[in-house]
């Protein structure tokens, strides 16, 4: 008997990890299990099967993780999904109505979107640099769907850092009080 495979499409931002995971959960519990994701993941493939009460969590160890963070996970009873753009989804059974946590403390909640930040960062460097240098900027503007491509991205970029700035500030607000 071959799997029957669902496919749905969920967009959402990195600092909305914890929405997507209450999504993940509610899926599970309509007995879709998810199974694969597109390299962005927005459009994921959920595997038909009985219902069940499963806590999905992503983390963002980076592009490579350790195999020691691997491991943890696994000795700890998660199982890993899916690996999307440096992010790793998680998934462990509820039992006794306790949705298990990966992270417990603020300050490794902070780590997680500071890590994220920084690849943001660095993978925006270069659409950065195009846009400044005078050489590419006089291209740019000689090409204006090129132009209107780069300015976007660059809005984008602009608007994640501060989402996710702003998520971490949340954080530790919340933590001081």
């Amino acid at each position: 008997m071959s799997k029957q495979l669902v496919k749905k499409f969920k967009w959402w931002w990195v600092w909305q990890d914890g929405m997507h995971e209450r999504w993940l959960q509610e899926q599970a519990r309509q007995g879709l299990h998810l199974h694969a994701s597109d390299p962005l993941g927005i459009r994921m493939t959920f595997e038909r099967g009985a219902p069940a009460d499963m806590a999905y969590r992503w983390d963002f160890p980076g592009v490579k993780a350790d195999p020691v963070y691997t491991q943890l996970f696994i000795d700890g009873g998660w199982e890993r999904v899916v690996d999307v753009a440096g992010w790793r989804c998680w998934r462990k059974p509820v039992v006794d109505g306790k949705i298990p946590e990966i992270f417990t403390d603020v300050p490794s909640k902070v780590r997680k979107y500071q890590r994220n930040l920084v690849f943001l960062l660095v993978c925006g460097l270069p659409l950065l640099m195009v846009v400044v240098a005078p050489a590419s900027r006089h291209a740019l503007l000689a090409e204006p769907r090129v132009a209107t491509v780069a300015g976007a991205s660059l809005l984008m970029l602009a608007y994640a850092v501060g989402k996710l700035v702003q998520r971490v500030r949340q954080l530790r607000q919340g933590a001081a009080q």
